[in-house]
């Protein structure tokens, strides 16, 4: 079992045993005594599955798999770990939220002149604005959305070719969920995101050949299929995560 399965294990159990303390229901979450007068902070970590589509890379290995009978699969889905800081205003109808995140999604094979390696990893940073229109002592329904940054670096092991490159961009993420505090200052909870973060242009840093599929891939120049067009990457697409919070 991998780190992300051992890390949905553990949030699952967490929100199917921690309930069964019916002492702590009853209990209230915290509120107008946090870290700031009339407001209260809170900081937690997420797991989170993208659907970020890469059809730029998927054409570099399709070209692979034409030219060296490469086993590699297209990449689909990526993972997503988060970590957020959060205030919640008095009012407790608005909260605004500091969102880091690591990004990781990746895909291997073989092919006639070795191994074929795609390899995607990079950081999202997102400030939020969070709208909690239902909530009590116990749950919270909020919906959400914000401006941010990206950055996505690219590693492709080519038989005995390499390459890598990094592309970077601004985007906008809105989405909603819910926290679930069955103990008092402690939540997991369940939220949905759609997030626009395209990256049109990659810069290659290194290369030690030309890959297959690309017209280019010279260092410090932009990342070109066979057609001469930019090979895009991005962090678009839909997310599920679990997250849990810890309310100072």
């Amino acid at each position: 079992m991998n780190f992300y399965s051992r890390l949905i294990v553990i949030l699952f159990a967490a929100i199917i045993i921690i309930p069964l303390n019916s002492e702590a229901i009853g209990m209230r979450k915290k509120g107008g005594k946090g870290a700031f007068a009339g407001g209260s902070v809170s900081a937690g970590i997420g797991l989170a599955f993208v659907t970020a589509d890469q059809s730029g890379i998927n054409d570099l290995i399709t070209s692979a798999k034409s030219s060296s009978a490469a086993t590699t699969g297209n990449l689909s889905s990526g993972y997503e770990l988060t970590t957020h800081l959060t205030f919640r205003f008095s009012n407790n109808l608005v909260a605004i939220q500091l969102r880091p995140s690591y990004f990781t999604q990746e895909t291997a094979g073989t092919g006639s002149l070795g191994n074929f390696n795609y390899k995607l990893t990079g950081f999202t940073v997102f400030p939020m604005v969070r709208l909690i229109p239902l909530a009590n002592e116990i749950i919270d329904f909020y919906v959400q959305g914000g401006i941010g940054y990206g950055k996505l670096d690219g590693d492709i092991v080519n038989g005995g070719r390499t390459a890598k490159f990094s592309g970077s961009g601004f985007g906008m993420q809105a989405g909603l969920g819910a926290d679930f505090c069955f103990v008092p200052d402690h939540c997991f909870g369940v939220e949905g995101n759609y997030r626009y973060l395209p990256l049109s242009r990659n810069i290659v840093s290194s290369s030690t050949g030309l890959i297959d599929g690309a017209s280019q891939s010279q260092p410090d120049r932009e990342l070109e299929n066979a057609n001469g067009s930019d090979v895009a990457t991005t962090m678009s697409g839909i997310s599920g995560a679990l997250n849990y919070t810890i309310i100072f």
